[in-house]
């Protein structure tokens, strides 16, 4: 399947007696790192790594880092009905109120700002506002707990990255090193910020590429210096419904996820993808068709959130993903324009491929020749050879890319004992770009 899939693990994968059911449908997993205990982590990886030896697939796995968020501190679940007016205050802890233990929030919140929680299903309009309390009143109904997403509609909180819960989860992660290949930035606001936070990554000793979540208007606002800054490029649709009208989201994911194609920048998009199904066996007609649209774009992997790291139907909901988005397949058709002598050369080999309806085959030691193969969006598989496992989890979320394990000593080996893999079959093989001439080769079974 060209469009790549990604589970986020959780409690209710946790709970699975067969968690392997739900790996053998989805190329990469996803682990938050707002929630994840050291345990958890070591648990979840041990046993997406036991599938992989077991399998010999590449499940490419992701760290979500919590980024300069503001989020609830520990309080008992407070239901909030419509109406009700509910305090805001400068706390770590508490009952019978908010506890916000950041100041942040207080310097931001004025008389007549809207706050937003739980992916917006909950509006306040604040009533009152000083340097340690906030008084709101609910436009709409919710449950609060702890550690919960606080966000003020059009604002930014000015917090000094990185921010100190990062900074422990790089610690516990750097424990994890060989497990990690995407670590994702989350509340970037331009391509500074993006920049110091790979820095701070890889001073972790982590050797995983950098995705940035793009989560406000700002980072909308400032997007070709974050995506010259990091390797992949997030589209959180709910985080930014938060920042934007709800009707503009469409739109708003439509150009993200061109402008990325066009530089070659690998593209997600993430959350409420079937967000019913956090409580029913099936998605919506809305949702499928959301699904569909979203996949159409030529995105190169979908996400989901809720639905399986929480919801009661996490396998369920990964098969429908998975069966809707493969509907996508022969569709598919926008393809960029070339920027370099580089890119007209990935060009031609996706456009030799679909004249001759043959597969490709790449021998690759960074993966870079494709990825910049798969912007091109060939409806035809990309089989990526490479002897590092490291690379290859990293391509199993490149659109259409199939990674394969080969280890060889050089290009031609490696593109020999990986064309020998397809014998019969119509196939246009190459390997990386090294400069000056270069060799394609041409399998033609009839």
């Amino acid at each position: 399947m060209y469009t790549k899939i990604v589970a986020t693990l959780g409690p209710s994968t946790d709970k699975l007696t067969y968690l392997n059911k739900l790996l053998d449908k989805v190329d990469g997993v996803r682990i938050n790192m707002s929630h994840a205990t050291k345990d958890e982590l070591a648990l979840r990886l041990k046993a997406v790594r036991a599938y992989e030896k077991a399998s010999g697939r590449p499940i490419a796995v992701i760290a979500d880092l919590r980024g300069p968020s503001i989020r609830t501190g520990l309080m008992e679940p407070l239901q909030i009905p419509q109406g009700a007016r509910v305090a805001f205050r400068l706390a770590d802890k508490g009952e019978g109120f908010i506890p916000i233990p950041k100041r942040e929030f207080f310097r931001v919140v004025e008389a007549g700002d809207e706050i937003l929680m739980l992916d917006g299903k909950l509006v306040l309009k604040v009533v009152e506002a000083s340097a340690d309390a906030v008084l709101a009143e609910a436009l709409s109904s919710g449950v609060v707990s702890s550690n919960k997403a606080v966000v003020v509609r059009g604002k930014d909180f000015d917090l000094e990255l990185p921010v100190e819960e990062d900074l422990a989860a790089l610690r516990t992660l750097s424990e994890f090193k060989d497990d990690i290949d995407y670590v994702a930035l989350s509340l970037l606001k331009n391509g500074a910020e993006a920049s110091l936070m790979k820095k701070v990554v890889y001073e972790h000793g982590l050797a995983a590429d950098v995705m940035a979540k793009i989560e406000t208007k700002g980072a909308v606002d400032r997007i070709e210096e974050i995506m010259d800054a990091v390797d992949y490029v997030v589209v959180a649709r709910g985080d930014l419904a938060l920042h934007y009208g709800l009707e503009k989201i469409p739109k708003v994911q439509r150009e993200l996820v061109e402008r990325a194609i066009s530089r070659g920048k690998p593209v997600a998009v993430a959350t409420q993808l079937l967000d019913s199904m956090q409580t029913s066996p099936t998605p919506t007609r809305a949702e499928v068709n959301d699904v569909y649209t979203t996949a159409s774009l030529g995105v190169d992997s979908l996400w989901l959130t809720n639905e399986t790291a929480s919801g009661n139907y996490p396998v369920e909901s990964v098969e429908w993903l998975a069966r809707v988005a493969s509907q996508v397949e022969s569709y598919y058709a926008g393809r960029p324009a070339p920027q370099s002598s580089r890119d007209r050369f990935a060009k031609a080999v996706a456009d030799m491929a679909m004249d001759l309806n043959a597969d490709i085959v790449v021998y690759t030691m960074s993966g870079t020749l494709a990825k910049r193969i798969a912007k091109f969006r060939p409806l035809k598989p990309i089989y990526a050879g490479t002897s590092n496992w490291r690379i290859a989890r990293k391509l199993a979320l490149v659109w259409g890319v199939e990674p394969v394990v080969a280890p060889a000593e050089t290009y031609e080996k490696g593109l020999e004992a990986l064309m020998k893999r397809f014998e019969g079959r119509m196939i246009v093989a190459t390997y990386g770009l090294r400069g000056g001439v270069h060799t394609i080769k041409l399998s033609i079974s009839d």
